[in-house]
C-alpha cells in the first residue's frame, strides 16, 4: 500500500493522517473536506449520471469511506456495511448489538432477547414522553423560573418512571444509553488503514474488522455524556486509535487495548483535528483542547465555551498549515470564528500554546458543518443556511448569504469538489457554490434526504442518504 503523507508548510509540520493512495480513509478525507481533484456532476436527478443506487434497510448520518474498491459506512443502530464500490452490492454487513459481541449459553441468549423485547415494548410508551422531555427540559432552559415548565418536566419523569416500574423496565446490562431520534446511534464515520476498518457507534461500542468481514476485535467503553447520541468519529494518530464518548481514549489499533484516556473539559459531538510538530503528533478539539498523542497528557487548551448552551460545539476544527479554524455557536446567542497559529517548536507550544490571530463574531447560531478553508477563504454555514466567507489572514468578513429554499438543518459538512463547494440540506436539496470572496451559486441538484457529508474518488461521488447509497458519476 503506498501513503501520501499531506506536507503542510516546513518540514517540521505536517497533518498526522496517513492516507493511502485511491482511497477515502476517514472523516472529511483527512479532515478538511478537500477534495480538489474531483468533477462532480451538478444534476444528481440526471439518471446518465446514476452509477448505481443499493437501496437499505436503515438510515444513519455518518459518511461512507473509500480503500481497496469497498465502501465501508453505517446503519443504525449498529451495524457495519462492505459494499463493491463498481456495483454497489453488499458484500457483508454485520452487527454490533451488545448480544452481537459476547458468546452466551441458550440460556443467557433467551434471557437478552427477552430483555430486548422487554425494553422496546417499554420504548413504544416511553419515546413519546421522552420526546416531550426533551423539548420541555429545553424550554425549561430558557425560562430557569417557569412554573407550569418546570411541573410538566416534573410529571413526565413521573409518568416516565411509572411505566418502567409497572412494566418491569429497570437496569440492563445490555440497554442502551439514550439518544436523539435525528442523531441516533451510527453517526460516527468509520476510518481505516488499508487493511482494518475500525467503527464506534453511541452504545459505547468500538469493533475492528478486517477488509472481509472478519472481527479482529471490540471494546465496550463508557456511553455518551450526554442523551442526544455523539458522532465523534475514530481518527487513526500517532499509531493510536482516538475514540470519543464521554472523555477521549486512545486504543492499540490492533488489540483494543486502552493507551490512555483523557478527561474533556465538555460536550463536544464531532472529531478532533490532528497535526505533527517536530515528530510529536497532537490532536486538537473543537474547544481547543490540545491533547499529546503519545500518552494523552494536555499541556494547553484554548478553553472554548459557551455559556449559553454550553454543549454547541458541534464540529471539527481545520488544520491548513500552522492554522487551526474553529466556528462554534448557538441560535441568537452566540456566534464565533476562530485562527490559531501553531508555534514552530514543540518547546514553544507545550510552554506557551497558541497565539491566537484573530476571532470574529459570525451568525449567532450552531455550526454542525466544520469550516472549509480553501485558496484563503474560510467558509462557513449555518444550521438555518447563513453562507458566510472571512478572510483566512484577517478574519475579516467578506459575505454573508442566505441559501434560500434549502430547509431542514444543515448537517453535512461544507466539502470542496473540484471548483465547488457542495452544501448539503437534511431535505435531500444540495446548492453547488463557488469558493472565494464573492457568492456565487452555479447550480442546484436534489436526492432523497440525507445528513452526511458526501465523498468523491476515481470520478466518482459517493452520497448515503437516510434510504440508500448512491454512486453519481462524475464529469
Amino acid at each position: 500500500m503506498r501513503a501520501n503523507f499531506y506536507l503542510i508548510i516546513a518540514a517540521n509540520f505536517v497533518i498526522t493522517s496517513i492516507l493511502p493512495a485511491d482511497g477515502v480513509t476517514g472523516w472529511r478525507n483527512g479532515g478538511n473536506g478537500l477534495y480538489p481533484e474531483a468533477k462532480p456532476a451538478l444534476d444528481w436527478k440526471d439518471k446518465s449520471k446514476l452509477k448505481w443506487v443499493t437501496s437499505l434497510e436503515s438510515g444513519s448520518n455518518a459518511s461512507p469511506i473509500l480503500i481497496d474498491g469497498k465502501l465501508f459506512f453505517t446503519a443504525e443502530p449498529s451495524t457495519l456495511i462492505c459494499a463493491d464500490a463498481a456495483t454497489g452490492k453488499i458484500q457483508w454487513e454485520k452487527g454490533n448489538e451488545y448480544e452481537d459481541l459476547v458468546e452466551m449459553t441458550p440460556e443467557e441468549k433467551k434471557k437478552a432477547e427477552e430483555a430486548k423485547a422487554k425494553a422496546e415494548e417499554i420504548a413504544k410508551k416511553t419515546d413519546p414522553l421522552e420526546r416531550d422531555l426533551y423539548k420541555a427540559e429545553r424550554q425549561l432552559r430558557r425560562k430557569k423560573g417557569d412554573k407550569e415548565l418546570k411541573k410538566e418536566v416534573k410529571d413526565l419523569k413521573e409518568q416516565i418512571a411509572k411505566i418502567e416500574k409497572e412494566m418491569g423496565g429497570g437496569s440492563n446490562e445490555n440497554e442502551k444509553p439514550p439518544a436523539h431520534d435525528t442523531n441516533g446511534y451510527s453517526s460516527y464515520t468509520p476510518v481505516t488503514d488499508g487493511k482494518h476498518v475500525w467503527a464506534c457507534f453511541g452504545t459505547g461500542v468500538v469493533v475492528c474488522y478486517d477488509l472481509d468481514g472478519e472481527r479482529v476485535w471490540h471494546a465496550r467503553l463508557e456511553g455518551p455524556d450526554h442523551n442526544w447520541g455523539g458522532a465523534c468519529s475514530p481518527t487513526l494518530v500517532d499509531g493510536k486509535l482516538i475514540v470519543r464518548f464521554t472523555d477521549y481514549h486512545a486504543l492499540d489499533p490492533a488489540t483494543g487495548e486502552e493507551v490512555w484516556k483523557a478527561p474533556t473539559e465538555g460536550i463536544v459531538f464531532n472529531a478532533p483535528a490532528n497535526f505533527e510538530l517536530e515528530g510529536t503528533s497532537y490532536v486538537i478539539t473543537s474547544r481547543g483542547e490540545l491533547i499529546r498523542a503519545a500518552d494523552g497528557k494536555k499541556p494547553w487548551s484554548a478553553s472554548y465555551k459557551n455559556s449559553a448552551k454550553e454543549w454547541s460545539f458541534m464540529n471539527t476544527p481545520s488544520v491548513i498549515g500552522n492554522r487551526i479554524y474553529f466556528a462554534h455557536g448557538s441560535e441568537g446567542q452566540v456566534g464565533d470564528a476562530y485562527c490559531l497559529e501553531i508555534p514552530s517548536t514543540v518547546a514553544e507550544l507545550e510552554k506557551d500554546g497558541m497565539k491566537e490571530i484573530w476571532h470574529t463574531e459570525i451568525v449567532k447560531n450552531r455550526y454542525y458543518s466544520s469550516p472549509l478553508v480553501v485558496d484563503g477563504v474560510v467558509h462557513l454555514i449555518s444550521r438555518n443556511y447563513d453562507m458566510q466567507a472571512l478572510d483566512a489572514a484577517s478574519g475579516k468578513s467578506l459575505y454573508e448569504q442566505k441559501i434560500k429554499g434549502l430547509t431542514g438543518t444543515a448537517y453535512p459538512s461544507l466539502t470542496l469538489a473540484g471548483g465547488v463547494i457542495v452544501v448539503g440540506a437534511e431535505d435531500g436539496r444540495v446548492a453547488f457554490v463557488k469558493p472565494g470572496k464573492k457568492f456565487e451559486e452555479v447550480a442546484r441538484t436534489e436526492v432523497s434526504p440525507f445528513r452526511c457529508s458526501p465523498i468523491f474518488a476515481d470520478g466518482v461521488g459517493y452520497v448515503r442518504t437516510q434510504e440508500s447509497l448512491m454512486a453519481i458519476r462524475g464529469e
